[in-house]
């Protein structure tokens, strides 16, 4: 194999590994760009890589975060509707005109 394969194949080691510390960071926009350089490294590769094992490992360590942080982000914003609608109900029960409500909107 020659220096520039090994080169690549470390550059796609690195990526992978840079994605992970930033999915446990909950940078997602550093994940996704790890992912889309190791993307087009890979495309442009002409064999395997022999860390593929390690690589698929780390992934899934990426994709078990990710659903994690769904969940939570799930629950939060569960509560948070929750608590919304009380506020609406003591707002209406104190007299409250709907206008001065705050009303906060994620998209996810």
């Amino acid at each position: 194999m020659n220096s520039t394969g090994e080169h690549c194949r470390a550059d796609i080691v690195r990526l992978t590994k840079a994605a992970a510390e930033a999915a446990k960071l909950g940078r997602w926009d550093a994940v996704a760009q790890c992912y889309r350089e190791r993307g087009t490294l890979l495309a442009a590769m002409q064999t395997p890589v022999r860390e593929a094992s390690d690589l698929l490992k780390l992934d899934e360590q990426i994709r078990d975060h990710v659903r994690v942080v769904q969940a939570v982000l799930g629950s939060l914003l569960g509560e948070a509707t929750a608590t919304r609608q009380r506020l609406q109900c003591l707002h209406q029960r104190l007299g409250v005109p709907s206008s001065n409500l705050v009303t906060v909107s994620l998209k996810a």
